[in-house]
């Protein structure tokens, strides 16, 4: 099977449905392209990894996702084998989830069409992913992504997202679960250890970005790059409630992190222990709690742009 015949993997509820609803004029444009494509949505949650992992198996090399940053995190998972990606595969991603932040750092359109002329294009860019063990219901796991990693308050924001109707999309069911989430959420006494440095102290949260963008438009990484190779890490220290409010613009603005309570570095590896229950969140899911080791996988996929 060439590489130019694609496995596409469509997530029709993602946006409150707005995916299965542009579905059709997107299978369009594909259609009246050069590209030979099977297309299959998802029914479930953890569908896109099985059709991923399926499509592997099947000899496609070239996959489309259509879907949010969720739906993304799914299929990248199902791509990787025996802890990478194969090097022929190429994944194309068509935004269309309730954030999409990730395609909003590499300079994605919005518009279905344009993004699909890219779908249909040849050139490619390598992008480094985030390997992340940690545990899930008490058992160890191993979890990828290329966007952005959170524990502690960004985590516990991101369940309460997933339990709200997606169906506005954007930056306001995470800027509402956020509001929500401050109320109940106390910071844990947390120690960090970034390629061997020790950090500790009580945290908000610790974010660690291989993109820039995560809740739907927060620039919580502005410095952070897809391909430079090593993490940005973002600990937000621990804030009053009100202090806390006050300084969430600044996060849409990138300015957070001259904030005193606010403290960026990078590392190529970062392990995460919390005496109190802590979980973890990955591109808006949520897969564990630590403690948990993040590790940088550099130019681990190649994604057509």
């Amino acid at each position: 099977m060439t590489q130019e015949t694609a496995k596409v993997i469509v997530n029709p509820v993602a946006s409150g449905g707005k995916v299965g609803r542009t579905w059709p004029q997107i299978q369009q444009i594909l259609a009246q392209g050069s590209l030979s494509f099977a297309a299959e949505l998802t029914q479930y949650p953890g569908h896109a990894t099985e059709i991923a992992r399926q499509a592997l198996d099947a000899g496609y090399r070239y996959i489309i996702c259509i879907g949010g940053d969720g739906t993304v995190n799914e299929v990248v998972n199902g791509l990787v084998v025996e802890g990478h990606i194969p090097s022929d595969v190429v994944l194309s991603i068509i935004p269309g989830g309730t954030g999409s932040d990730f395609t909003r750092a590499l300079g994605f359109a919005r518009d279905p069409a344009q993004v699909c002329r890219v779908a249909l294009g040849q050139n490619t860019r390598l992008v480094d992913m985030g390997e992340i063990h940690c545990l899930r219901e008490g058992k160890p796991i191993t979890r990828y992504f290329v966007n952005v990693a959170g524990l502690g308050f960004d985590s516990e924001v991101c369940a309460r997202v997933n339990r709200m109707s997606k169906r506005i999309g954007g930056t306001i069911p995470y800027l509402t679960s956020l509001v929500i989430t401050l109320f109940s959420y106390t910071s844990k006494d947390v120690l960090i250890t970034c390629d061997g440095e020790q950090r500790e102290g009580r945290f908000n949260s610790v974010i660690i970005c291989n993109g820039q963008y995560f809740g739907g438009g927060m620039w919580i990484g502005p410095k952070a790059a897809a391909d430079d190779g090593i993490f940005d890490v973002v600990i937000l220290k621990d804030m009053n409630k009100l202090e806390f409010l006050i300084n969430v613009p600044r996060v849409y603005k990138g300015t957070h992190l001259t904030h005193p309570k606010v403290e960026s570095f990078q590392a190529r590896e970062v392990r995460v222990e919390a005496k109190q229950r802590m979980f973890i969140q990955a591109e808006g899911e949520l897969i564990g709690e630590a403690p948990a080791t993040f590790r940088i996988l550099p130019g681990a996929l190649t994604i057509r742009v």
